[in-house]
């Protein structure tokens, strides 16, 4: 059952990514947006004709969610290491949509340390859990300090942080843990519905990036190292083709923004050519749509 007593507080992404921790009033997602205009990215993106180019800020946003997704750390004294989710269950409302409840682990974290759970939405709502939250030798994120005993569990039933997560297809929830003391950060990205295809071990998946999927990112894996991939996505009508340079994972990335408008049903195919894999992936209108609130509980 979800706690009475819990609560958010929204944050600006400066005070979320940056130590010391504080937390405040609500802040306008315009602070927000403005901050995140200053990061100078370099993430590719693709366009489609006729389209004008994004803005400054947005390519901001989009290049900060990559290297959140990838654990890149904004701070070099962070850690950057990944967060880990394991779901427990799921339940289906009457109108069809899934809340689901997971557990988190930080494996590596320090268990003498005092962390704080904050959560990134896709419609660039910021978000603070003001509990203490603290690890086993497991990682497991618990709402007190192991008890005697806890040390070496992988659940920890009503003592455990669970995180109640709503979400469509292909729509990520973006969380970070960090240390009190500004010390340590571990990020997470959880994606509770990918959009995907997995052709020969080449994997493809087009990852919603703003609301209404009028911003996406696509993301390869598994392709040749240090590799040119040609890339095709169409939407509309229209075609553009691009090329992805991966990285010494078989790794790459790119932003495109749908031409679709809301009487369409596809909103963008892409589709990937690697060494004997075609992977191609649709993301349909009905996955296109902003996320849920999502809240912890114990």
């Amino acid at each position: 059952m979800v706690s009475p007593n819990r609560f958010f507080v929204c944050i600006a992404l400066c005070v979320m990514l940056y130590p010391p921790f504080s937390y405040g009033k609500g802040s306008k997602k315009s602070d927000v947006l403005n901050h995140l205009s200053s990061r100078s990215g370099s993430l590719h993106y693709s366009l489609f004709n006729w389209q004008s180019p994004p803005t400054k800020q947005l390519l901001a946003i989009l290049d900060h969610q990559v290297q959140w997704d990838n654990a890149i750390p904004s701070d070099p004294s962070s850690s950057g290491l990944p967060l880990r989710f394991e779901k427990i269950d799921g339940t289906v409302a009457q109108s069809g949509r899934v809340t689901e409840r997971y557990r988190f682990f930080a494996e590596g974290a320090n268990e003498n340390k005092v962390f704080a759970l904050r959560t990134w939405l896709v419609d660039n709502t910021l978000s603070a859990d003001t509990r203490d939250i603290y690890v086993n030798t497991q990682g497991l994120l618990m709402i007190h300090k192991p008890k005697p005993g806890q040390e070496m569990i992988l659940k920890a039933g009503d003592d455990e942080l669970v995180v109640v997560v709503a979400a469509d297809n292909a729509e990520p929830v973006r969380f970070v843990l960090a240390s009190r003391d500004g010390e340590t950060q571990f990020y997470g990205t959880l994606v509770p519905h990918p959009l995907a295809a997995d052709e020969q071990g080449c994997k493809l998946e087009v990852r919603i990036a703003q609301p209404d999927a009028s911003a996406v990112l696509v993301i390869a894996d598994g392709f040749p190292a240090k590799a040119k991939i040609p890339l095709v996505l169409e939407s509309a009508g229209s075609v553009d083709s691009e090329v992805l340079t991966t990285n010494s994972d078989g790794h790459a990335e790119i932003a495109s923004f749908p031409l679709a408008t809301g009487k369409d049903l596809e909103v963008i195919k892409a589709s990937a050519e690697g060494p004997g894999c075609l992977p191609s992936v649709v993301l349909q209108r009905s996955a296109a749509a902003h996320a849920a609130p999502k809240t912890p509980e114990h």
